[in-house]
């Protein structure tokens, strides 16, 4: 199991919704986490050990602002149970998305792995 498939597990068996990015489409009715992976990169001086980030984009109904910060808690809790990544502590701050009539905001995960 990879890494995006062990995080996207441990939501899940959490009750999260939680999809890779571009599977899920139309209005935001429900909360539901996109997993997304981003940059990689070496440890400074070589080229055998560095870094991954993962973003969790959360999407949150637009009728419920004062929700998500209760919501993003709870992710919080379940990602602590995954002792290889931590959070790195960049957040976004919450935002509208009037494609989807949701709030939008993402924490920021990263792992420290073998390149």
């Amino acid at each position: 199991m990879n890494l995006l498939q062990e995080v996207m597990l441990n939501l899940k068996n959490d009750g999260f919704e939680v999809y890779p990015p571009g599977i899920k489409r139309g209005k935001c009715e429900d909360p539901y986490i996109v997993l997304k992976s981003d940059i990689q990169s070496p440890i400074a001086g070589t080229n055998k050990v560095g870094y991954k980030i993962i973003d969790l984009i959360i999407f949150y109904p637009k009728t419920k602002f004062l929700e998500i910060e209760s919501y993003k808690s709870q992710i919080k809790t379940s990602m602590n149970k995954l002792k290889f990544i931590r959070k790195t502590g960049n957040e976004t701050p919450v935002i509208i998305d009037v494609d989807r009539n949701a709030y939008t905001t993402s924490i920021e995960y990263i792992v420290h792995k073998k390149i």
